[in-house]
């Protein structure tokens, strides 16, 4: 486990910044292998649907989905992404490093520019630092 130096961090949370501005996006947030929200959240007026509890374990448990699936790599290939189309909204889990972006976003929202935007932030970040 390779932790997150804290000029990391900061530059993760900016492109959790970004990308939490983007239209209809709610929420992003880089958790680490544990589960734990290393930077980011929810967009400043957003409000959760999950009490604080329950978001703190919906983090381990998107973390917990990861490792799980990750299991089939060797067969399947790596993960892109890992999209969940819900009614009340859209979950969006894309892997860098041995991190999650979570992305939580209005359920009508189209994931693939969420997803392609993610991937631009978030690449440039892990090129430069991670």
């Amino acid at each position: 486990m390779a932790l997150l130096t804290s000029e990391e961090i900061q530059k993760l949370g900016v492109a959790c910044e970004l990308l939490v501005n983007e239209k209809q996006v709610r929420h992003v947030g880089v958790i680490n292998e544990l589960g734990r929200l290393v930077a980011g959240g929810f967009r400043q007026g957003a409000e959760p649907l999950l009490e604080d509890e329950k978001i703190a374990m919906t983090y381990m448990q998107m973390q917990l989905d990861f490792k799980m699936r990750q299991e089939l790599d060797d067969v399947l290939g790596k993960i892109d992404y890992i999209a969940s189309r819900r009614t009340k909204q859209l979950i969006i889990s894309v892997p860098i490093n041995e991190n999650l972006v979570l992305i939580i976003a209005e359920p009508n929202a189209d994931d693939k520019e969420i997803i392609k935007k993610a991937e631009e932030l978030f690449d440039e970040i892990t090129v430069l630092t991670i």
